[in-house]
């Protein structure tokens, strides 16, 4: 005031590391019995000058190995996060490992910042079985640009492998629908962004691969793809170089007369798998549902939800009775008049789920089977009973003229509908 300026100034004392690098937990990896696992554990730079190479120490249950080294590219400047590549080796026992990375050197100097080591679990096994992919979908016909993304994912299906991939769609995240189920909305504990939950998003096997769009720094189950070939990427990765600790096999038989059906799930693990956390997750779902108000399409023009949820045995999933490394369960769905049974399909999984973290819900491994069995993916279509064709849809169930390459869904003139694979 009266032209006089107040200046202050902000002294901070102490002894601060010139090389600082602080490496960030990094969850459960897995290999096999006398192998090596490869890793990327994430790293937070506080140095004074950007980090062009680090030297670590890999420790598994208490036995250090020798100090490696690696190349950091492009470096990583001040205050920003990066990521290196860590081997780990299994050994020769089966189980669960405690793993310590230990980062010792920063640029060749010694590593001066508080905290140095990063923890995860290491499971072994001396087999592993092939990992199958769950996609969830979170949407609402309140989410305008719900119909864009899901446009995506249906673009990938068409050239997914259905044996092997399945997808399943949760009505919440932004708003709830006249579909959405109490299962949901609970799931939305999954997002780690600050508590913000939103439509669309994704998750690949729960898994949190993912940066928060609001928690900076944050890791998340969630992501919205920006086109088919993102999501490819990501199912890829699953697909192909992810494998797991256990299996299952799903068989349905639906009672026509009682409208109900009768799902038997079976699996096995490995001695490695964590048998005392798993869960079993079913759901019925139903594709080529039409929408009452999508928002995000065009007036006047239909817009069809898939993989919508019919029933579910339970949020989280119901805790597994094991005989030995094996199990098997039996359930009941009631099978409404209106939902059509040939878009009808149980997807189960193995998950596991933890109320303190959000992002320690992996699913494990999926299968799923057709409600009814006539209703395969085929080359061609082969008429039964002297039925013909009367029209054909795509997997948006929007109507198509003539094959399209990709799911084709076939309305035949007794009844019967079958799901072609055109390719």
């Amino acid at each position: 005031m009266n032209g006089n300026n107040i200046s202050i100034q902000v002294l901070v004392e102490g002894n601060f590391a010139e090389y600082d690098v602080m490496p960030s937990d990094f969850g459960t990896v897995k290999g096999t019995i006398n192998s090596n696992v490869e890793t990327s554990v994430e790293f937070t730079n506080n140095a004074v000058e950007a980090v062009s190479s680090l030297d670590y120490v890999v420790s598994v249950d208490g036995v250090a190995g020798s100090e490696q080294h690696v190349a950091i590219s492009p470096s990583v400047g001040y205050n920003k996060i990066g990521t290196f590549k860590v081997s780990i080796p299994c050994g020769s026992t089966e189980g669960l490992k405690n793993v310590k990375v230990e980062v010792t050197k920063v640029n060749g100097h010694k590593n001066g910042g508080a905290t140095i080591v990063a923890e995860g679990k290491l499971s072994v096994a001396a087999n592993m079985y092939k990992r199958n992919l769950c996609i969830e979908e979170f949407t609402t016909e309140q989410c305008g640009n719900c119909p864009r993304v899901a446009g995506f994912l249906h673009t990938y299906l068409e050239e997914a492998d259905p044996t092997r991939v399945f997808a399943v769609c949760h009505h919440a995240g932004y708003y709830t629908d006249w579909l959405t189920k109490a299962c949901d909305n609970k799931l939305l504990y999954l997002f780690n962004d600050g508590g913000r939950t939103f439509a669309p998003a994704m998750m690949f096997n729960r898994e949190p691969d993912f940066k928060s769009t609001y928690a900076t720094g944050q890791k998340d189950n969630v992501v919205i793809p920006g086109n088919a070939t993102e999501i490819s990427k990501y199912a890829s990765k699953y697909l192909n170089k992810t494998m797991a600790d256990a299996k299952l096999d799903v068989s349905v038989t639906y009672n026509e007369s009682e409208s109900k059906a009768v799902i038997v799930v079976t699996g096995e693990s490995n001695d490695a798998y964590d048998k005392e956390s798993a869960l079993l997750t079913l759901y019925l779902t139903e594709d080529n549902v039409e929408a009452k108000d999508q928002s995000g399409v065009s007036f006047g023009t239909k817009f069809y939800h898939q993989h919508v949820i019919r029933d579910f045995n339970s949020a989280w999933g119901d805790k597994v009775t094991w005989e030995g490394n094996k199990f098997s369960a039996t359930y009941e769905f009631d099978v409404d008049a209106a939902w059509k049974k040939d878009d009808l399909k149980v997807v189960a999984f193995l998950n596991k789920h933890s109320t303190k973290s959000r992002i320690d819900n992996r699913i494990e491994n999926v299968a799923g089977k057709n409600l009814v069995q006539n209703s395969t993916f085929i080359e061609g279509v082969s008429s039964t009973d002297n039925a013909v064709e009367v029209a054909r849809y795509n997997a948006a169930g929007q109507r198509i003229s003539g094959k399209q390459k990709g799911l084709n869904i076939v309305k035949l003139s007794n009844g019967k509908t079958l799901k072609v694979m055109v390719k």
